[in-house]
């Protein structure tokens, strides 16, 4: 395993350039945002979310953290976590801790991914495929530091949060930079975004360790999120603000009535308005109606693009629509489980792919016996997608739909 190097010694004082920074581009974020105020997404259509069926943690008690790397999954419970592998549970392992957060985190050598919690004492703890809980702090160079909280940052390693600094392992050095206190954390695509003390945010890439501040309105902290590209998002009551491409942030859309939750899944990036749940992605922005929010419910992402609602310790798990033919009931047809495939298993199915049959094409889908296989693999074994290319419940769903449908022209 490569030996982690501690280069605390290098830490910065990141929140006293974020005051000055700030104060130099609010003037010049306020034009932006006024320029793009008639930007916003246009009204689309209502946006349909199912829930996604979901076996019980064998009566393990209110879910206090998730972490999901698209096969597996592990709800933690206090003194407890269950773990599902493909949808099914797999064990429960039982350990006594109260846990406050938990991750999916590049391993420290590289070598796949890590399930991790974060309890009451700032202790991270591993949850290997088999066998007990084992303290891994110090495999990420963290010492003795207390925890607050763990972010994966992709193939770039891992980030933490600590007692008024943040620490980033990229597998062969950690580096910690003071911040003071923090108010709200997120990471991905190589980058964290956070938001220090009084109004802005920060964001570092940790391959350059350049800055970047983005001053915001006034107010609460705002919600952030990082895509797997390293696109931020941040979220104020009032608005949600994207990033664009020359690193500016943009206003993306209103809020109808007040955000207070926002996650990113795959590609796309859920929000909580009010008692509405909304979806933006290539689509654009749209809302649910009459979904009744809980009050104070969490999101977390998935890598399927579906989501996790967390609340007062009951959990669902959602899947969305995509505004397709096939995405409110009505059989789908090629055009809407095309860009399924194109995106779950072009990879390995294209004409001479890596996996032999090419499935890109509507007429390798009438063959029965290999529409029956694939229909098979990926909708009843889940054995396909591999790892990696994950599928969410509604394009299995989609894809299970459009099988059905080929069925009744097949000559008897």
């Amino acid at each position: 395993m490569t030996r982690l190097r501690s280069a605390a010694s290098r830490a910065r004082s990141v929140a006293s350039r974020a005051r000055s920074a700030a104060s130099r581009a609010v003037l010049a974020l306020a034009l932006t945002l006024a320029a793009c105020a008639g930007q916003a997404a246009a009204p689309s259509p209502p946006l349909a979310v199912g829930a996604v069926a979901w076996p019980p943690s064998a009566g393990l008690g209110p879910v206090r953290a998730v972490a999901d790397d698209g096969r597996r999954v592990a709800l933690f419970h206090d003194g407890a976590a269950a773990v599902f592998v493909d949808g099914a549970l797999d064990r429960v392992e039982r350990a006594p801790h109260r846990w406050i957060g938990a991750a999916a985190l590049p391993a420290p050598d590289g070598r796949g991914a890590w399930i991790v919690g974060v309890d009451a004492e700032g202790r991270l703890l591993r949850l290997p495929d088999q066998g007990a809980f084992e303290p891994v702090a110090d495999r990420y160079g963290l010492e003795r530091a207390p925890v607050r909280a763990a972010l994966g940052l992709g193939a770039g390693g891992a980030a933490f949060a600590l007692d008024g600094e943040i620490a980033v392992a990229d597998g062969a050095t950690v580096t910690r930079y003071a911040t003071g206190p923090l108010a709200t954390i997120a990471a991905g695509g190589g980058r964290v975004a956070f938001a220090p003390g009084g109004d802005g945010l920060l964001a570092l890439d940790v391959a350059t360790g350049a800055l970047r501040s983005y001053p915001l309105p006034g107010g609460p902290a705002p919600l952030l999120a990082v895509t797997g590209a390293g696109r931020l998002l941040a979220a104020t009551p009032a608005a949600l603000y994207e990033e664009d491409a020359a690193g500016v942030l943009r206003l993306r859309l209103r809020a109808r009535a007040a955000l207070h939750g926002l996650a990113v899944s795959g590609d796309r990036v859920w929000f909580a308005d009010g008692d509405e749940l909304g979806v933006l992605d290539a689509a654009g922005a749209r809302w649910t109606r009459g979904a009744r929010l809980p009050r104070g419910a969490k999101l977390i992402g998935s890598p399927s693009g579906d989501v996790w609602l967390l609340a007062s310790g009951a959990l669902r798990r959602l899947a969305a629509g995509d505004g397709r033919a096939g995405a409110h009931g009505a059989a789908p047809a090629w055009d809407d489980i095309a860009p399924v495939v194109a995106r779950a298993c072009a990879p390995c199915h294209l004409p001479r792919g890596e996996g032999g049959v090419d499935l890109s094409t509507r007429a390798a889908w009438t063959t029965p016996s290999l529409r029956e296989s694939i229909a098979r693999r990926v909708v009843e074994e889940r054995t396909m997608p591999p790892p990696g290319h994950a599928l969410s419940e509604a394009d299995r769903a989609r894809i299970r739909a459009f099988v059905e449908r080929m069925r009744p022209a097949e000559p008897r």
